[in-house]
């Protein structure tokens, strides 16, 4: 009975969690609706750009970029 822990840490794998990535053919579907009104995964790496925004020139393709018009609404999505 000793040895069963060390035969299970044997038998123990490591797997990473995926982490959430940017699908702008599944985020469409976000456009025409109210930021105030959108819950995005916790783990999605995202950004809100309003219009005159300043925006970096760093390219992350897993982050999910959300243009908003002046009053909140999802103009378009992109990944990047």
């Amino acid at each position: 009975m000793a040895a069963l822990p060390a035969m299970l840490a044997a038998c123990a794998t490591t797997t990473s969690v995926p982490v959430a990535r940017c699908d702008q053919v599944a985020h469409q579907a976000l456009v025409g609706q109210n930021i105030g009104a959108v819950t995005l995964p916790a783990d999605l790496r995202q950004r809100i750009i309003s219009p005159g925004d300043t925006l970096t020139q760093d390219h992350d393709p897993d982050r999910l970029n959300v243009f908003v018009d002046p009053k909140g609404w999802i103009a378009r999505v992109t990944c990047g």
